[in-house]
């Protein structure tokens, strides 16, 4: 049986790792010790569901892999209209809305991974020119997410595929979070 750890998930994205997400363990994070699941205190009031979400997708990932246990999952939940999962829109960007979404209701009806943000290149649930923006996350996180998440998709209407997008996005991203004084990466 796996220890569940409750973390810092703020301080790990500013110091270890940009990409941890809500819940991890060492299949994802090789520096999380094996036998243990590392969950992101902002997330707190999800705990039960993301952790019982988490074990389903592990288990599923060992017989089909991963893309076809996120299929797989996500074929069973419940749609819903994408207008209920918003909070409010929080500015406009030109033609990009940017939404604060209830990140909880996003992950019970659209997509189990939806962790801090996303917009309409990436996820077919988010409609045309949105960004949706996570409630969940702690609001001191925002700013760096609305960054990534505006440059990853600019990058990707000029053509650049998700994963070379995403990996620019987490460079601009973590530049951000340095000069603002609140990250320093074991490398720096």
């Amino acid at each position: 049986m796996a220890k569940f750890k409750i973390v810092d998930g703020y301080k790990i994205r500013n110091t270890i790792d940009l990409d941890f997400g809500n819940i991890e363990d060492s299949l994802t994070c090789p520096y999380i010790p094996k036998n243990e699941i590392w969950f992101d205190r902002a997330f707190a009031k999800e705990k039960k569901s993301m952790l019982a979400t988490f074990i389903k997708k592990r288990s599923l990932m060992k017989k089909v892999g991963y893309e076809k246990a996120k299929q797989i999952l996500r074929g069973k939940m419940k749609k819903v209209d994408p207008n209920t999962v918003k909070i409010k829109l929080l500015k406009k960007h030109g033609a990009i809305k940017i939404f604060l979404v209830s990140g909880r209701a996003v992950r019970e009806h659209f997509d189990f991974n939806f962790v801090f943000g996303g917009h309409d290149l990436v996820y077919d649930y988010v409609p045309k020119n949105e960004v949706w923006l996570d409630d969940a996350m702690l609001t001191e996180e925002r700013k760096y997410v609305l960054i990534h998440e505006l440059y990853e998709r600019n990058l990707m209407k000029k053509g650049k595929n998700y994963d070379n997008a995403h990996d620019y996005a987490c460079a601009r991203e973590k530049e951000e979070r340095r000069l603002d004084g609140v990250a320093k990466y074991l490398k720096d």
